[in-house]
């Protein structure tokens, strides 16, 4: 099995520690905002930023009309439906296990790429693939012995599991749009249709919020979560769908959760037992395994146009 390292390969995993750290940002400002709020603020924001950035490099970010309700369904599933249970899921479990059920990304994204004929899969890419799920159930069940899901944290985990699922839809959907498109203007008019159903569904939460009790921190944090969670890294992981495909780039979704976890220890002070480190390592070692596995037929690199 040959190993090809690339610069794409780096900035995926420079997208893995900005999610990871965003699992705890965003729950540090869920204690002061509410997780409607939290995410309009978010992606509305990077929806601007990323509009002024399309524009200098692109110019007008023109979609065919045949295209567009692809877009939007990219918009909804990924971004939109996706991130409104994300974040309010977020609010009801800790960041440790939000980042666990999120690790469940790369087998929806295996069902609906396969389901789809969109791509073909090796064996070793699937071993790589249960070796990871096995890491994460290792992980959960070494929370005290136990699958730790206590009835305040169950609708966080099933809302976070459901996103996972819509984030599955999205990253197949999305990959013919990245071969008409540059990932900067599909991610763009797609956080702009995402964005535009959070304001619809958060105007309540917006109108009750207490604004003047919101810190520093707080505000620090949503512009961390806009600029690097959101306009950054979702330009870059979509970039990488293009070039290396959908399952080898939803696969590094495994190494969040144990750099997410060792990030919660450290700020939010969340305790893991050795059987999660465990876990972890084997969730690594099915991320390298599934990355590097490649299937008969498919070129590990596609022009984005």
């Amino acid at each position: 099995m040959r190993v090809r390292w690339s610069r794409t390969d780096f900035l995926v995993l420079c997208v893995v520690l900005i999610w990871a750290t965003t699992f705890s940002v965003i729950k540090s400002g869920l204690r002061e905002m509410g997780p409607l709020s939290f995410a309009t603020i978010r992606f509305t924001s990077a929806a601007g930023l990323m509009l002024a950035f399309v524009w200098i490099l692109e110019g007008a970010p023109t979609i065919r009309r045949e295209d567009w309700l692809r877009v939007v369904v990219v918009g909804l599933t990924v971004i939109g439906v996706y991130q409104a249970l994300f974040t309010v899921g977020l609010r009801y479990t800790t960041a440790s296990n939000s980042s666990l059920m999120l690790a469940s990304i790369p087998a929806w994204t295996v069902l609906f790429a396969g389901a789809s004929r969109q791509e073909r899969f090796s064996a070793l890419q699937i071993v790589g693939i249960l070796m990871s799920f096995v890491g994460v159930a290792m992980a959960i069940r070494g929370a005290h012995g136990e699958f730790a899901l206590s009835w305040e944290s169950v609708r966080g985990d099933a809302l976070t599991l459901i996103a996972a699922a819509l984030y599955g839809i999205g990253g197949v959907v999305s990959k013919p749009l990245l071969l008409r498109y540059s990932s900067l203007r599909v991610m763009t008019m797609a956080i702009v249709c995402g964005s535009i159903f959070l304001v619809v569904v958060s105007v309540p939460e917006l109108a009750a919020q207490h604004w003047d009790s919101v810190s520093l921190g707080t505000w620090l944090g949503v512009a961390y979560a806009s600029l690097f969670g959101a306009a950054f890294a979702f330009v870059i992981w979509f970039k990488s769908i293009g070039e290396i495909g959908v399952s080898r780039t939803s696969i590094y979704n495994n190494l969040i959760p144990p750099v997410a976890m060792l990030i919660a220890f450290g700020t939010l002070g969340e305790r893991f037992s050795p059987l999660q480190l465990l876990g972890a390592g084997i969730v690594l070692a099915g991320v390298t395994l599934t990355r590097f596995a490649q299937p008969k037929g498919e070129e590990v690199g596609q022009q984005v146009v």
